[in-house]
C-alpha cells in the first residue's frame, strides 16, 4: 500500500515536471520572446529586435535569450543604421518573491556574451536621457564578454570603436525614473584589446591599446595612447583659418594608481596617487604664415582651477621622452626645427582644491633633457596654488654645446647662421606672474660668429648679407667674458604677451636674457 503511495507521488511529481516544462517550452517561452520583441520595437521606434529562442528555468530561476539580433526599421540606403547582434542573454538567480510582492527586480547575475554592433546614427548633443525603468532594479554581477562595437555619427565625422572589450560591473543598482548616465556604474572591472574615437571634424584620431582598469585596485594601465592627426603638416593647417599646432603623440606603458573610474564618469573628478608615463613622443607643427588669432589665453594655473570637475593629483612621472617642434616662419622658404630627447620630469601636487586658498601648497616640475640632442638641459617651476597674480619661478641650467646645433632652428626663423662659436654653459633664474618676468642669466660663451640670410634666396654670401653679417658681427660681443674683464650678467625682462601660453612666456624670456647677454646695449 505504502509502495502504491509513493509510486503515485512519484508520478504526480514527474507530471507536475513534465508540465511545467511543457507550458516553458509550448507557451510561456514563446510569449516571452514575441513580448520582448514588441516591447523593444515601442519603447526605441526605429529599431527591431529579433530572439532566435527563449529559455526558462523555473527551478534555477533563470532566464535565457539566444542568438538576439537588432536591426534598423529603415533600409541602409534610405537611412543609416545600426545592426547588432548578441550571442546569448543569460539572466541568473531572479528574486522571484521579490518581483511579484515588491515589485522590484532582484537578479544575482547577468551575462551578455559576443556583443558585436556597427553603424551609423545621428548623436543627439542634448538628448534627454532617457528613464531606463519604472522599478527598482539590482543585479549583484552584470558581465559582458567579448563586445566588438563601429558606431558613428550621421551629422559629422565623430565616431567610436571597441575591440575585444570586457565590462563586468558589481551591485548594479538602478531607481525607479533613473535616467541612463555614467553615474550609474559605481564599481567596475574593464578590459579592451583597442578604444578608439574620431573628432567631429574629422582633424584627430585618438586611440587606447590594451586598456585595463580594476576596481578592487583602482588601477588604469594601458599600452599606449596615441594623438593622430588625419591630415599631414600643411594640409592640417590648411584646414584652419588661423595659426593651429598640428600634434601628434604617443604615450606608451602608462599607469594611474589610486584612480577612480567610476568617480571620473560621474563628476569628471581626476585623482590618483601616482601616474607614470614610459614613454612620450610629440612632434608638433604650426605655419605662421597664416594670419594669428588675437585672442587671450590663460595662464597654466586658471586652466587647472576652471576644470568642471575635481583635480588631485600628487605626482606625475615621465621615464623618457621626446619632443620635436617644427615651425614654418612667415617669410621663411622652409621650416626650421628645435628638439628635446631623452626627457624626463616630475610634476607635483597639480590640485584645485579650494583648500591651497587659504593654506600654503605648491606645484613643482624638476625637468631635464638634451637640447637638440646634444648639450644637458635642466628647468625647476615652482608656483604657489590659487596666487592672486599667479606667480611661478624658473631656475635651469644648460650644458655645453657647440652653437652650430641651434642652425636648423635659427637660420629658418631667425635668419641668421652660427659659423662658429661654443656655449660653456649657461644658467637662468626668473620669477613670472600675469605681466611680467624677471631675472638673470649667467651665459659662459666663445668664438661667435654669426652670417645673416636673405629670407627669400637663403643666401648668405650675396654683398647685403655679407655687409649685414658684418655689422652683426660688429653689434654681437663674440665672447663672455670678454678677455680681462668680468663675465657679464644678462637681465631677464619681458612682459607676457596674453595672447600666449606657458612655453612661449618662458622661452620669449629665457631669450631677452640671452639678448642682453650678447648684444652690445640692447634695445629694450
Amino acid at each position: 500500500m505504502k509502495r502504491n503511495i509513493y509510486l503515485r507521488i512519484l508520478a504526480g511529481a514527474i507530471t507536475f515536471v513534465l508540465l511545467v516544462l511543457f507550458l516553458e517550452l509550448a507557451i510561456v517561452e514563446p510569449w516571452i520572446r514575441r513580448k520582448i520583441e514588441t516591447k523593444f520595437s515601442e519603447k526605441i521606434k526605429d529599431y527591431n529586435i529579433e530572439v532566435e529562442k527563449v529559455r526558462i528555468s523555473v527551478f534555477k530561476s533563470a532566464i535565457e535569450l539566444d542568438s538576439i539580433k537588432i536591426y534598423s526599421k529603415q533600409t541602409l540606403e534610405e537611412k543609416p543604421g545600426l545592426e547588432g547582434k548578441i550571442a546569448f542573454i543569460k539572466l541568473k538567480g531572479i528574486n522571484l518573491l521579490k518581483l511579484l510582492f515588491r515589485n522590484d527586480i532582484g537578479i544575482r547575475e547577468v551575462v551578455i556574451s559576443n556583443t558585436s554592433m556597427n553603424g551609423k546614427l545621428p548623436f543627439q548633443k542634448k538628448a534627454k536621457e532617457p528613464t531606463i525603468s519604472t522599478l527598482n532594479i539590482r543585479i549583484d554581477s552584470l558581465r559582458i564578454d567579448t563586445m566588438d562595437m563601429a558606431i558613428g555619427n550621421t551629422l559629422n565625422s565623430q565616431a567610436y570603436s571597441v575591440k575585444k572589450g570586457f565590462l563586468k560591473i558589481y551591485d548594479f543598482e538602478i531607481k525607479k525614473l533613473d535616467t541612463l548616465t555614467p553615474a550609474l556604474l559605481k564599481h567596475f572591472d574593464f578590459e579592451a584589446v583597442e578604444l578608439l574615437s574620431v573628432s567631429a571634424d574629422s582633424m584627430h584620431t585618438f586611440t587606447a591599446s590594451g586598456v585595463s582598469y580594476s576596481d578592487s585596485k583602482n588601477t588604469l594601465l594601458a599600452d599606449s595612447f596615441t594623438i593622430h592627426p588625419n591630415y599631414s603638416d600643411y594640409e592640417f593647417t590648411a584646414r584652419h583659418k588661423y595659426q593651429s599646432d598640428r600634434i601628434e603623440a604617443r604615450l606608451s606603458n602608462i599607469n594611474l594608481h589610486d584612480f577612480s573610474a567610476a568617480g571620473y564618469l560621474s563628476s569628471k573628478k581626476l585623482a590618483s596617487s601616482y601616474v607614470e608615463i614610459g614613454k612620450l613622443e610629440v612632434i608638433a607643427f604650426r605655419d605662421k604664415r597664416k594670419k594669428f588669432h588675437h585672442v587671450n589665453k590663460p595662464v597654466f594655473q586658471d586652466m587647472i582651477y576652471d576644470y568642471p570637475g575635481a583635480i588631485n593629483i600628487d605626482s606625475i612621472a615621465l621615464l623618457n621622452g621626446n619632443i620635436t617642434y617644427t615651425e614654418h616662419a612667415e617669410k621663411a622658404n622652409e621650416p626650421g626645427t628645435i628638439t628635446f630627447n631623452e626627457l624626463n620630469a616630475k610634476i607635483y601636487k597639480i590640485t584645485n582644491d579650494n583648500v591651497y586658498k587659504t593654506e600654503k601648497g605648491y606645484l613643482k616640475m624638476n625637468a631635464e633633457g638634451r637640447l637638440m640632442g646634444k648639450s644637458r638641459m635642466t628647468v625647476s617651476l615652482k608656483g604657489r596654488l590659487f596666487d592672486r597674480n599667479n606667480t611661478f619661478s624658473l631656475n635651469g641650467s644648460l650644458s655645453a654645446m657647440e652653437v652650430k646645433a641651434l642652425n636648423p632652428m635659427l637660420e629658418k626663423n631667425a635668419f641668421i647662421y652660427a659659423t662658429s662659436g661654443k656655449i660653456d654653459k649657461m644658467h637662468f633664474s626668473f620669477t613670472a606672474d600675469n605681466t611680467k618676468a624677471s631675472g638673470k642669466m649667467i651665459l659662459l660663451y666663445h668664438g661667435l660668429v654669426v652670417a645673416v640670410k636673405n629670407k627669400r634666396t637663403d643666401d648668405t654670401t650675396a654683398i647685403k648679407e655679407r655687409v649685414t653679417s658684418i655689422i652683426a658681427n660688429i653689434k654681437v660681443i663674440d665672447s663672455n667674458p670678454v678677455p680681462k674683464e668680468a663675465v657679464r650678467e644678462g637681465i631677464i625682462d619681458n612682459a607676457r604677451d596674453p595672447e600666449r601660453f606657458l612655453l612661449n612666456y618662458c622661452a620669449k624670456s629665457i631669450l631677452s636674457g640671452i639678448k642682453s647677454t650678447l648684444v652690445k646695449a640692447p634695445k629694450k
